[in-house]
């Protein structure tokens, strides 16, 4: 029998230090709303004329009749909820140039922002446009050498570009400004009058799966006066340093975001693996809520990010793991799949900062019958800020022996991963359907559970096995119960019962149950090392209870906790 390795940390440093800010990040499996437009990355900004503008690399735009172009600009109207329209306003070599050799590299869009920094009393759209490697040899897709920005004075129609490259030698080559809401003016005590944000990745717009280029692992900071973004010797870099945070000299620059982490490293199915977790997507302030997300992608997740400053503290928040190709389009009967070029647009957030939409796209299999999402396309995001954050009382508890893990009960679904993506399988009281959290990887912890708005008194999970399946489904050793009290995952002591089989006898709808002291948590989480040769578990429900009765269990689980 092959050793089985103690657990590592569930998270990695930069989610468990401290406490985290976000009691629930619920993120839809697929996108929702679509459009009629063609195209991928669609970085956006909302203009002083109340409209969205957004840039797309290699379609047509919202003109599904129009030549394909590397570079296209468009205007976007409507909102999720009444639906999108638009306009395509620009393209090509009317957009941008191409700085470096055009015969190998065209234009992609990275980054917009409309303000108005000539105090003519209306907005001018700036757009970072970087130099990509295209065409058939290994290298394509996975280089970006230079990066410049283009200005527009009539809202997207004619454009001026600089005749040389601002950023060169593959340094702060992804540019994507920091969205501030209408006409960068949410910013407050930020300055929208004087600076424009904008955060920057060397070498490439992703990991470069041929090693042409490191992948990204930093994320940097930079400021520039609103009157001089064309400017390059204008910028400055946040260097971190207690009185002289900024300097003009990019060497002088450190990250405001490090993350080593990689996501499907092994993968044992066809499809690229161990993509870095720092991508080009955006960063937006969500004014409600004072705090500034950055949302990011690996190849087969998508991530999320917080922070209170724009240089930080930058903490994880999420990742939703879509697993390995082939994906599920939106009009598939179980739709379910990630997306590049992660954005979310300060327009479509709500007046109290918990409602978001997601804005990501994919190439992969994109017209087959399962629905075309190489589009304009969003996806809901709910947010709800932990209750030690916005000082809420615990939730009013209901009575003894009522399951805490139903929608009702206001539960979100969490897991490592979800084959096929559907976390309702966990509290739809039904035990004949199941899931597991095979991703093409040999994981070595799984976790299964929820996370509520506000905190509950809970002293029991129950947990019902998924079916039997001879390459996994089982956990490699009896798991164990993590709660979240105080923004801090803890581990209660939980007993279990019956005694839980490391192996294929644990499959099958087999009910555990889990008893642990009373605490008042917010998060509750099945953890362990998956089994089997494919290295997954299987669940069919997990439900959560306050039991008012004392038993043996609880008093062993009483003698304390240990703090993960």
């Amino acid at each position: 029998m092959t050793a089985v390795p103690p657990d590592p940390p569930l998270d990695p440093p930069a989610a468990t230090e401290g406490w985290d800010f976000f009691a629930v990040a619920d993120l839809e499996v697929a996108a929702s709303v679509g459009s009629a437009s063609d195209g991928d990355l669609w970085p956006s900004t909302w203009a002083d004329d109340g409209h969205l503008y957004a840039a797309c690399g290699d379609g047509l735009g919202f003109d599904l009749a129009a030549p394909w172009s590397d570079i296209v600009v468009n205007r976007i109207e409507g909102t999720p909820e009444t639906g999108l329209t638009g306009t395509r306003l620009a393209a090509g070599r009317d957009v941008s140039p191409v700085w470096t050799d055009p015969e190998r590299f065209n234009s992609k869009p990275t980054g917009i922002v409309a303000v108005d920094g000539d105090g003519d009393g209306r907005d001018e759209l700036y757009l970072a446009v970087q130099d990509l490697r295209f065409g058939p040899d290994a290298s394509a897709f996975n280089e970006a050498p230079a990066a410049g920005i283009v200005r527009s004075d009539d809202y997207g129609r004619t454009w001026h570009a600089p005749p040389r490259p601002m950023f060169t030698d593959h340094t702060f080559t992804t540019v994507m400004f920091l969205d501030f809401g209408r006409s960068n003016a949410a910013s407050g005590r930020f300055g929208p009058a004087r600076y424009v944000y904008a955060y920057g990745l060397d070498h490439n717009w992703r990991a470069s799966y041929d090693g042409c280029v490191p992948d990204p692992e930093h994320l940097y900071l930079a400021r520039v006066p609103a009157a001089a973004i064309q400017d390059r010797r204008a910028w400055e870099f946040f260097t971190g340093r207690t009185g002289s945070a900024w300097s003009a000299d990019i060497a002088d620059r450190v990250p405001v975001l490090s993350d080593r982490s990689r996501r499907h490293v092994g993968l044992t199915v066809a499809g690229p693996s161990g993509a870095t977790v720092l991508s080009q997507g955006g960063v937006v302030y969500n004014a409600p809520l004072d705090r500034f997300l950055y949302s990011s992608w690996s190849e087969y997740t998508i991530e999320l990010y917080e922070a209170p400053l724009p240089w930080g503290r930058w903490r994880h928040v999420m990742s939703r793991d879509f697993g390995p190709y082939p994906w599920v389009g939106p009009a598939g009967a179980v739709p379910r799949h990630g997306g590049y070029g992660t954005t979310i647009p300060s327009k479509f957030i709500s007046d109290d900062g918990r409602d978001l939409w997601l804005q990501s796209n994919w190439f992969w299999r994109a017209s087959t019958f399962e629905g075309r999402t190489y589009h304009y396309a969003l996806r809901r995001l709910r947010l709800e800020p932990a209750s030690w954050v916005v000082g809420a009382r615990p939730r009013a508890q209901p009575p003894d022996g009522t399951n805490l893990a139903t929608p009702g009960m206001g539960a979100h679904p969490v897991a490592t991963a979800c084959r096929s993506g559907r976390l309702e399988v966990l509290n739809d009281g039904r035990t004949d359907v199941g899931e597991d959290s095979w991703n093409g990887t040999a994981k070595l912890v799984d976790h299964w559970g929820y996370t509520w708005a506000r905190p509950l008194r809970m002293n029991e999970l129950v947990y019902v096995s998924g079916p039997y399946d001879a390459n996994g489904g089982w956990f490699a050793r009896p798991p164990r119960v993590e709660v979240r009290v105080d923004g801090r995952w803890i581990d209660p002591g939980a007993r279990i019962g019956p005694e839980y089989p490391p192996d294929s006898r644990a499959t099958g709808g087999r009910e555990y149950v889990f008893e642990f002291a009373t605490v008042q948590a917010d998060g509750i989480r099945l953890v362990g090392a998956p089994g089997g040769f494919d290295s997954y578990s299987a669940i069919s429900e997990l439900a959560v209870f306050h039991r008012g009765r004392p038993s043996a269990m609880h008093a062993v689980a009483s003698r304390g906790g240990r703090d993960l």
